[in-house]
């Protein structure tokens, strides 16, 4: 729910690529028209001409037809050509590291002068000047060029009317400029343009774009502007933004970083509506306090219930971590209080996350999230949908020692619940877990051992107490080549020391039983063909025998154990259960097969196919339920996996759980995706599933998803994504919208519905009152300077498996 950075880079990569985003500074000091027509009279774009067909080619632009297929990506096609850098991949010449060369047609030279008339060139490494006059004074170590001057080195072109270097002060001086750098796209116009020793740049009366010189749809008119590279950062005065020469918004001053490094501004804004908020508005400002740590804070206007306040801070020390601190608070929700006259209208939220490594040995982490109330994530939220479905809240906080032979962890936790049918709400204070994790062996055999005391409370009218766990014994692993046979011996126990029985007849009551298993598998290869295609087949059996003694615990509470979902996995492991609460009994074989191709082209598989099942030689009567039925069934339901990758393209994922005795499936999952070079996304899916036995009263879940993002054309695109309930015959969620990309800038707009599902872990659709919430999103962007409506992206990505917006179109 609240975003985390593990590192430095993880600080820094909120902001990559916002170059020019301090424009948003006009969300809070956009002036009056009267202010923006004064300062078009202080701009140049009325008489500097930005770009012409004669600049943009000396500047390197290359229109489409001249371009190679291999350039032709899809920038190049919206923009319809590119800045095309002939000097690519070189590393710019250092001044004084290699001689000069001058050419001229006629040099006349005086007493301390030299002055060079006619197609001149002076060109050092892969830096060059070409003009049509040059003066050199060598007694003042000046330079002057004029007519047609042109500047080159690798990544930057620069064409202007005069230019004039001061050799001795390193300072030079271009009037009449225009410019290019090649990587970023960029280009624009100056009346003049000066670069000091130490590479700052001063920009007077200047004009910058990321769009095509054929066609600026905006630029930035700026009084001046001050760059400095080794910093990062630029300056601005009376700066303008115009849209086809019309001037949209001017800000006085601005900062702005030109580089990867972070500054303290306002970010872009959010726009969205929705129907648990209307209108919804965030204007982020973010604070660069020091390299290792920032805040940003975010107002966040919700027409029906007012201002939320949003802080976050992040700070990375070698010594106490990572943290990353979050807090919101909304003083009186105006809905809210409508909603629940009787209740606190005030809401907050705080999340706190760290991560810690110290050394070798010791880790940290801590995982803490608290809401006023239950309804806070799902009326406030809305970044995600998966946030919306949130059940609970963990707070966690663990310390851990990884010993040469021993791990230690010592740990509090406890849930904040969000749904109303989640009553599991045992706190663990704290639990403390001791395992072997040594590599010694003795004479083969490698030691297994396990230590557990973990203290439950609950604030509810429940049983509570501590639970002391153990498990002890020996693994003898043999590996081959060719296959591998692994054998296990243990013997587990468990025992409680309990408060507030609650119809339990024993405060101390204790099970122990010993665990026997031998797992051991095959390999099997062979050379093969599929599809026309030349592979290597694998054949891998596996048997797993396991028998776990039975010890009577229908006295023992359920702390924190629940049934495993069966998979194909579950066949292979030696419980059935999660948490130690229960010691399950067993005696059984699972016997399973899978096979895999691989491509002799390029190594990568191409399909597997995995069949299973577990046969029962006893009944299972470990139950969760301590009154739950004992479990007869000599058959397991048959487990399969089957994954098949066709081309690089396509993807075929599926899953089920066939129970032979009823002739029916228990489960069933399969996904189809398409993931073409085009960009273009397809998902469609089905799952079935039953409750497990120990929530049977839950329905059965059975549901169909589709999902896609397709561009049509170089400018437009269009993406949806629907989660379809078949056992209630609605539409979960659904969303539906389009885009607009072209050379300059990019919009996005969404709208979605979804169930509100008031707190409950999985709708329920005879509710007369389940509601259905709608929201529309919007969001913008200027190419090359970042935009607003992050909110957009994240919804995509949460509705569109594999949708990635950084992930360039062919």
């Amino acid at each position: 729910m609240l975003p985390y950075a593990q590192s430095i880079v993880d600080l820094q990569s909120r902001h990559l690529g916002y170059r020019f985003t301090r424009l948003a500074l006009v969300a809070a000091v956009t002036l009056a028209c009267e202010t923006i027509q004064a300062s078009d009279t202080q701009t140049p774009g009325d008489t500097l001409v930005l770009f012409s067909e004669d600049i943009a080619a000396q500047l390197d632009w290359q229109p489409l037809p001249r371009l190679t297929e291999q350039q032709r990506d899809h920038r190049c096609r919206q923009c319809n050509g590119a800045f095309v850098d002939p000097l690519k991949g070189q590393t710019p010449t250092v001044p004084g590291s290699t001689d000069v060369e001058v050419n001229a047609d006629t040099s006349n030279a005086t007493d301390g002068q030299l002055l060079l008339t006619g197609n001149v060139s002076v060109i050092q490494g892969n830096r060059s000047i070409k003009a049509d006059t040059v003066a050199f004074d060598r007694d003042q170590q000046f330079t002057e060029a004029s007519g047609n001057v042109a500047y080159r080195e690798p990544g930057v072109a620069l064409q202007g009317e005069h230019l004039t270097f001061d050799s001795e002060r390193q300072h030079a001086t271009v009037s009449g400029a225009h410019f290019a750098l090649h990587e970023a796209q960029l280009s624009g116009a100056a009346r003049q343009l000066e670069r000091e020793a130490s590479g700052e740049i001063a920009i007077v009366d200047g004009a910058v774009t990321f769009c095509a010189p054929e066609d600026p749809q905006w630029y930035i008119n700026t009084g001046t502007l001050n760059i400095d590279p080794d910093k990062g950062m630029a300056t601005a005065t009376h700066a303008t933004l115009r849209w086809s020469g019309v001037p949209v918004f001017y800000v006085p001053w601005m900062t702005f970083p030109v580089d990867d490094r972070r500054k303290t501004g306002l970010l872009f804004p959010s726009i969205g509506s929705d129907t648990r908020g209307g209108l919804d508005v965030t204007a982020p400002i973010y604070f660069n306090l020091a390299p290792n740590y920032d805040a940003t804070y975010s107002p966040r206007y919700i027409g029906e219930r007012g201002l939320l306040h949003q802080a976050n801070g992040r700070w990375l020390n070698p010594y106490a971590g990572a943290w990353d601190i979050t807090g919101q608070y909304l003083d009186d929700d105006e809905k809210y209080g409508k909603d629940f006259p009787q209740g606190n209208s005030d809401r907050w939220a705080i999340g706190v996350k760290h991560r810690g490594n110290y050394g070798q040995s010791w880790r940290t982490k801590i995982e803490y999230n608290k809401v006023s109330d239950p309804d806070y994530v799902r009326d406030l939220d809305n970044s995600t949908l998966s946030s919306q479905r949130q059940t609970a809240l963990m707070q966690l906080g663990q310390i851990d020692y990884l010993g040469e032979d021993w791990t230690v962890s010592l740990q509090a936790q406890q849930f904040q619940s969000l749904a109303d049918d989640i009553t599991n709400n045992y706190k663990k204070l704290p639990q403390l877990t001791a395992r072997w994790r040594g590599d010694k062996t003795f004479g083969g055999f490698q030691p297994i051992a396990l230590m557990q005391y973990s203290d439950f409370d609950t604030d509810a009218n429940r049983v509570k107490g501590q639970r002391i766990y153990g498990e002890a014994g020996v693994t003898y692993p043999m590996n081959w080549t060719w296959g591998f046979l692994r054998t296990t011996a243990k013997y587990r126990s468990v025992a409680y020391d309990l408060e507030n029985l609650r119809g339990l007849p024993e405060e101390k009551p204790d099970a122990s039983s010993g665990l026997f298993s031998i797992d051991g598998g095959l390999l099997f290869e062979r050379a093969t063909s599929l599809g026309g295609q030349s592979m290597s087949q694998t054949l891998e059996p596996r048997v797993f025998y396991l028998y776990s003694g039975y010890d009577e615990q229908r006295d023992q509470p359920v702390f924190d154990a629940a049934e495993l979902t069966f998979s194909y996995n579950q066949l292979f492991r030696d419980t059935r259960f999660s948490g130690h609460d229960r010691l399950d009994d067993a005696n059984q074989v699972s016997v399973g097969v899978t096979t895999r191709f691989f491509a002799d082209s390029d190594g990568r598989e191409r399909l597997n196919a995995s069949i299973g099942q577990i046969f029962y030689f006893r009944d299972r009567e470990v139950r969760l339920n301590a009154l739950g039925p004992i479990i007869d069934e000599s058959l397991s339901a048959t487990a399969v996996e089957f994954n098949w990758f066709p081309t690089n393209s396509w993807s075929i994922r599926s899953s089920m759980l066939y129970d032979t005795e009823d002739n029916e499936f228990d489960a069933l999952s399969a996904q189809i995706g398409y993931r073409p070079n085009g960009g273009q996304i397809l998902n469609l899916g089905y799952t079935l599933r039953e409750p497990p036995p120990s929530q049977a009263t839950r329905p059965v879940t059975e549901q169909a998803n589709f999902s896609a993002y397709t561009p049509i054309g170089d400018n437009w695109g269009a993406f949806a994504a629907v989660e379809y309930s078949l056992e209630g015959n609605e539409f979960v969620e659904d969303m539906v919208g389009f885009e607009y990309d072209n050379c300059c800038w990019k919009m996005r707009l969404l709208y979605m519905r979804y169930l509100d599902t008031a707190g409950s872990f999985i709708p329920d659709f005879s509710d007369p009152k389940l509601e259905r919430e709608n929201a529309v999103q919007f969001q913008f962007i200027l190419k090359g300077m970042g935009g607003f409506g992050s909110r957009v992206e994240n919804l995509m990505r949460d509705m569109i498996r594999g949708f990635d917006p950084t992930a360039a179109r062919t």
